[in-house]
């Protein structure tokens, strides 16, 4: 497996988030995109069908290690807390006085989170199956820009970006 700390330190680490939120969308990704309009929009669109789609993705992942790499599979608590650790003492910290100053919904924060550890844990699993959806989205704020839902039936349709 490989370690978290060093996708932390090399990837996340080095976003500067939602600095171009707002902006056109400059940047090719590797999934249908759709931009809303203001942070309101977004507010909206973090929502339980947007959580949904998200758990529904990690499940695949955490089925797949369970089902075939069983030994590897019984560290993911593990890893997982050294992620949150690693995000909580780092970006994390500069999301939440972000979100707080602009008087955001918390729910952004928590999406921002999900969004994180589980690219981690995508990574931390990479070995045995290759990163995928919330590694994608990487891309999305590593372009200054948020993920915050879905437009379609998963998988068609395309992602909601600000």
């Amino acid at each position: 497996m490989n370690e978290v700390k060093d996708f932390y330190d090399n990837k996340i680490s080095k976003i500067d988030f939602f600095s171009n939120c707002g902006d056109a969308i400059n940047a090719a990704f590797n999934v249908n995109v759709t931009q809303v309009r203001n942070w309101v929009d977004v507010e909206k669109k973090v929502n339980s069908t947007w959580d949904n789609v998200r758990l529904q993705i990690r499940n695949q992942l955490t089925s797949t290690l369970h089902e075939n790499w069983r030994e590897g599979y019984r560290q993911w608590n593990n890893i997982t807390m050294e992620a949150k650790l690693l995000l909580k003492d780092g970006v994390l910290k500069n999301i939440s006085t972000f979100i707080q100053e602009n008087k955001l919904n918390n729910c952004i924060y928590e999406s921002v989170e999900w969004d994180l550890l589980t690219a981690m844990m995508e990574y931390a699993y990479s070995t045995y199956v290759k990163p995928g959806f919330h590694t994608d989205l990487l891309e999305i704020y590593n372009s200054g820009h948020i993920p915050c839902g879905w437009k379609g039936k998963w998988p068609q349709g395309s992602l909601l970006i600000f």
